[in-house]
């Protein structure tokens, strides 16, 4: 798969803004395990069930963090 910057509404193929949504919807994903973690309310989860499936949330979120930054490194240089 083709990954490019254009614009998604002209391109088929998968877009840095694409990447950035789904690391986004992770982030918010993780944050809302988090809460309902903190308050121990696992739902049908065991508690190594919702520690495991954090963990592969982080995780997932870091790896397309990562190919963001592969992406664009002239951005870090300017932070």
């Amino acid at each position: 798969m083709e990954v490019t910057n254009e614009m998604p509404e002209e391109n088929a193929g998968l877009t840095q803004g694409d990447l950035a949504i789904a690391a986004f919807a992770l982030a918010e994903t993780f944050n809302a395990y988090l809460a309902r973690y903190e308050q121990e309310d696992y739902g049908e989860l065991s508690k190594d069930q919702m520690e495991s499936s954090m963990g592969s949330l982080r995780l997932a979120f870091t790896k397309f963090d990562a190919i963001l930054q592969a992406m664009n490194p002239e951005q870090q240089e300017v932070q």
